[in-house]
């Protein structure tokens, strides 16, 4: 399913696309997250490492950051482990998609994999704070506030990444980031049934449901004034990025890892989660609606 790029120029340069807007980008991933992947991938590019490969522990990773923090019940120096496992994992993350694009090469499975792996490691950490939380406050009504923290993360930063979607098909027609071909995607279905490997055909077919939408979201004509559009609307933007995934996966790890010295830490991650990024959230929302009415 990996398809290298040809060694062959092609007669004459496509037209340039429209840059990624940067007021779309998360903060952390910028300063923080992509630095140091940009530094793993110098060390991986020429390597037989795969992009999948890489996503696969940076899932691994995740988990057993999960892991520590169930072990960190009664030690503080697990929680410490749980925090630095978290972020090495969100590390990962950022470095699959790099080295896929040093190697030239690109991977629908790959694509679907990396989603994946993101909702485990959510799930993983939603899972293994609950039951810390339980046990250290004596309380079993901290599963709901577990339940909370991790499904509001889920919402937030898929609305943010649909606002983003919007966002990027008004300030800057011509950018996608997601060029898929749906018709070789379900070309790929096809395929995978009629050899009847009937997981791989269910993960395309949720992989196109998600590409229709998305190149739906991206059908949006672009505004007449890109420029007077991100002038107005850029700091809107801006906020949203503060929902993403990697944001919310890096309050994470700084609260993890502040439970080496106070227990209640991890708690406040899914208390922060579920009231006040959802009173941000709703502000936000808000926000659109009054953008979207003038």
């Amino acid at each position: 399913m990996t398809r290298p790029t040809s060694p062959t120029p092609a007669p004459a340069s496509p037209p340039a696309r429209p840059a990624k807007p940067p007021e779309v980008e998360e903060w952390v991933d910028e300063a923080i997250h992509r630095p140091l992947a940009r530094q793993l991938v110098k060390l991986l590019v020429r390597t037989p490492i795969t992009p999948n490969q890489v996503t696969l522990l940076s899932a691994l990773v995740g988990v057993l950051g999960s892991l520590a923090l169930v072990r960190g019940i009664d030690a503080p120096a697990w929680r410490l482990a749980a925090g630095g496992l978290l972020f090495l994992s969100v590390v990962l993350d950022c470095c699959d998609g790099q080295l896929a694009r040093a190697k030239g090469i690109s991977s629908t499975y790959g694509a679907i994999l990396d989603g994946i792996a993101d909702y485990v490691v959510g799930v993983a950490l939603g899972l293994a704070g609950s039951w810390y939380m339980v046990s250290v406050h004596h309380s079993a009504w901290y599963w709901l506030l577990g339940l909370a923290g991790i499904a509001s993360a889920a919402a937030h930063s898929a609305l943010f990444d649909h606002a983003k979607t919007r966002y990027i098909a008004r300030a800057a027609g011509g950018y996608s980031e997601r060029e898929e071909d749906l018709g070789a995607v379900r070309a790929n279905r096809a395929a995978a049934l009629r050899e009847h490997r009937y997981r791989d055909a269910l993960l395309l077919w949720l992989y196109e449901q998600y590409s229709k939408a998305q190149h739906a979201a991206l059908a949006i004509p672009p505004a007449a004034d890109p420029a007077a559009f991100r002038a107005r609307h850029g700091g809107r933007m801006r906020r949203w990025t503060w929902l993403g995934i990697g944001t919310h996966f890096a309050l994470g790890y700084v609260l993890l890892s502040l439970g080496a010295v106070w227990y209640a830490a991890p708690t406040l991650f899914f208390l922060l989660s579920a009231t006040v990024l959802n009173l941000f959230l709703a502000a936000l929302l808000a926000e659109e609606g009054r953008a979207g009415a003038s």
